[in-house]
């Protein structure tokens, strides 16, 4: 396929460009109208806005459009119609970035392997593409794994999402006091999901097509009663009283088609093979619906504007559970207080100028997803083909053992809290102090896959959490032209997990059953767990079992060996966080900068220990030519330790000693303690006495920044990590990363104009 490459040499020397060319600029644009109206009896508004994303890796962009109208108006007959209406429109295209810890990606991935390739191949001037069958080429000499220039030219996943949504309201007032009011809601979505690549990857090397279609629609209705009156002078009573009845219907269609034909095309009559399941088993085609029905009643009673109480309850009856525990009641109570309302002392106090106490109880629900607590049966067409090519059709049992006791889970929140101006509203405080417990946790349960089942979703474990919300805000300037405010958050939140059954000695939350976030007795919730190194042995309990120290243990070949089974790595819940704000304007310009830091949490990074193992990145800049000697013990035969003295090469110190070579998971652990300039803007409004002969009622500029600047202390600093990056997405994990893109720093302006 190379003739010109064969016997030829090829220079050793650094391209310095490879990561960075193969990234391009990213651009944002956002355009949107706005527009409102008002009459005697009628309101109405309207908007449209326009973005297109353009990202910083090549082939992914988006497109939202979005539409929206809404008004109300009082009739004669003590009727009131409210309603509103939302179009969003959104297409995503981008190229595939799957699960990766190096060269083992779980399938196609833009950074799956482009960020460690040697500085010493020429990614770039390489050629990335066979010309004979279009098939991949890479620098290694099996080619095994998948050139990222091919993949973005080959590898495809777009998004395309449409959404229906708004709510029509006709409220009747019988007296001033007493009103009916009936509102329904309406949400549909369309959303079309795309999965291609052409044949010729180290990935489905013969291709791979999957396309599917879902629709979701939401119907709410609420009927509902309110009643204000005043009991007395100083006693105002509010009640609200309703039902509410709200159906999900979801049905998706969907067909995965392999062993491509021709080369670039891509749709299914190309394809030899037709399956209706995902690449991991799941079903493309399916359909789903729930309901639930929800009574509650809510009283409040307001006293001289200055103590207030709030009593409510909702009993919410589900589908998804059996009838012995599909319904639940949960109840609310609050009580506030206003002093510098009540108490005459503080009512024109110059120091004290608002003060508010407040005591909460509230409790919420959660229920368990579709089909968990009975067992339902899978069909599958064309298992195989027999010798005499008939087609072999089969039922199965999926992997989900039901469980008929399943119960709703119960969050319970104790709050108090205090909100305060002083010093002529100058200095502002408001603290909130927690404590959140969950009863009956809906869990997924890991089975033996013996059992015929690999999970059930059972109610197990209780989790408290406690914290503290602080926020702050001080008027440093306050006159007619400055104004200075600095504005302080400070939050803090530690959990525990008690009440898992005793055979359960953890349960997975997210990521993998060998490296993820677990559940733990006596432990914070989602701790990640994996395989550590192995320490060295101290003493023994009174039971025999080992104690173990920190030092880690050096094997015969001078590497670190790991345990024999997972344990906890670390928790990457934070110690706590801090946000600063300042806010600085000058007759018409306003600067505002935010400021975050984050102390402490463990995090999981493959991307910083395999760049580190790999060498590809400045921390490696030493005299590789030297031995190593890795601190640690040696254990011999009889157990006894010794300061580790074997000697090994820089590469075998580097590589095999972290992610990138295989080992334990520990290596790939960091404190993600990182402080970062969040976002800054300079605005200027147009003074007035330039528009008063334009059709401008204001016209304002701003240029602003995201992510300008972050600096995480404990990992490796010339890989530029950013802790708050993720592996899983949206979801219950945190603290996990598995070589996935970096993230983005955005700078631009805008213009702002009102009619």
């Amino acid at each position: 396929a190379f003739p010109e490459f064969v016997g030829a040499k090829y220079e050793f020397k650094q391209y310095k460009n490879n990561v960075k060319d193969f990234f391009r600029q990213g651009s944002v644009s956002n355009t949107s109208v706005n527009m409102s109206g008002a009459g005697a009896n009628s309101s109405f508004s309207g908007s449209f806005s326009y973005l297109n994303d353009i990202g910083f890796l090549p082939g992914n962009d988006l497109k939202k459009i979005s539409f929206g109208i809404g008004g109300t108006t009082k009739l004669s007959n003590n009727f009131t119609v409210t309603g509103t209406a939302n179009y969003v429109s959104t297409k995503v295209k981008s190229p595939p970035t799957s699960t990766s810890f190096g060269s083992t990606a779980n399938n196609a991935s833009a950074f799956g392997d482009v960020l460690y390739t040697p500085t010493s191949v020429d990614l770039q001037g390489l050629p990335w593409e066979n010309p004979l069958d279009h098939s991949h080429v890479y620098y290694r000499s099996d080619n095994g794994i998948q050139n990222p220039r091919w993949t973005l030219a080959n590898s495809f996943t777009e998004d395309n999402v449409s959404r229906v949504f708004g709510n029509l309201q006709l409220k009747y007032d019988f007296t001033k006091k007493f009103n009916l009011v009936y509102r329904v809601g309406f949400d549909n979505y369309t959303e079309e999901q795309l999965y291609a690549q052409n044949k010729g990857g180290s990935y489905t090397p013969t291709g791979i097509y999957r396309t599917s279609t879902a629709q979701n629609t939401i119907y709410d209705q609420t009927l509902a009663t309110n009643y204000l009156t005043d009991l007395s002078t100083d006693l105002k009573l509010t009640v609200e009283a309703g039902v509410n009845v709200r159906n999900d219907g979801f049905k998706q269609t969907g067909i995965r088609s392999s062993n491509q034909l021709v080369y670039g095309l891509l749709n299914h009559g190309n394809f030899v093979e037709h399956q209706s399941t995902a690449e991991d088993g799941t079903e493309l085609d399916y359909k789903s619906s729930r309901e639930s029905v929800g009574a509650f009643a809510f009283t409040s009673f307001g006293y001289k504007e200055a103590l207030f109480l709030n009593l409510g309850g909702r009993e919410s009856w589900t589908s998804v559970l059996e009838s012995a525990n599909r319904s639940i009641f949960y109840p609310s109570v609050n009580l506030a207080w206003i002093p510098t309302t009540s108490v005459a002392a503080l009512r024109d106090s110059r120091t004290i100028n608002y003060l508010k106490f407040r005591l909460a109880y509230g409790t919420s629900a959660e229920f368990p997803g579709l089909y968990s607590t009975r067992p339902t049966l899978g069909i599958a067409t064309k298992v195989f083909v027999d010798g005499a090519n008939t087609s072999i059709n089969a039922n199965y049992i999926p992997n989900r053992l039901p469980n008929k006791d399943l119960k709703p889970a119960l969050f319970k929140e104790y709050e108090f809290g205090m909100e305060g101006k002083f010093f002529d509203s100058r200095f502002g405080i408001d603290l909130s102090l927690y404590s959140r417990d969950t009863k009956n946790q809906i869990l997924d349960r890991d089975l033996d896959p013996s059992t015929g089942y690999t999970f059930q979703t059972i109610n197990a474990g209780n989790v408290n959490n406690k914290g503290i919300e602080l926020a702050v805000n001080y008027a440093i300037i306050k006159n007619r032209n400055w104004q200075w405010r600095v504005d302080g958050l400070f939050t803090k939140n530690k959990s525990l997990v008690s009440r898992l059954p005793e055979d359960l000695t953890q349960i997975r939350t997210a990521g993998f059953t060998n490296l993820g976030t677990f559940a733990i007795n006596g432990q914070p919730l989602g701790v990640i767990m994996g395989k550590g190194y192995a320490r060295e042995i101290i003493d023994y309990d009174l039971e025999g079992n080992p104690i173990y120290g920190k030092n880690k243990v050096v094997g015969a070949a001078g590497d670190y060996d790991p345990a024999n089974v997972i344990s906890v790595l670390g928790d990457p819940t934070p110690k706590y966080k801090l946000t600063g704000i300042s806010s600085l304007s000058y007759k018409s310009f306003n600067f505002r900068v935010q400021v975050d830091y984050t102390h402490g949490g463990d995090f999981y990074s493959a991307t910083s220990s395999v760049l580190l193992g790999r060498g590809v990145t400045r921390d490696t800049e030493f005299d590789r030519a030297l031995p190593f000697i890795l601190p640690g013990v040696n254990v011999d035969a009889a157990g006894k330790s010794t300061p580790n003295n074997i000697q090994i090469s820089a590469t075998q110190a580097y590589f095999d000693n972290t992610v990138a070579g295989g080992a334990a998971d520990e290596a790939g652990i960091y404190d993600a303690t990182v402080v970062r300039i969040r976002e800054a803007s300079l605005s200027y409004n147009l003074p007035q006495s330039i528009l008063n002969n334009s059709p401008f009622g204001a016209v304002s500029i701003s240029i602003s920044g995201t992510n300008l600047w972050y600096y995480a202390p404990n990992f490796p600093k010339y890989v530029h990590f950013d802790p708050e990056t993720s592996g899983l997405g949206v979801s219950n994990g945190r603290g996990l990363e598995f070589f996935t893109g970096p993230s983005s720093r955005r700078i631009g302006a805008s213009v702002r104009i009102t009619f």
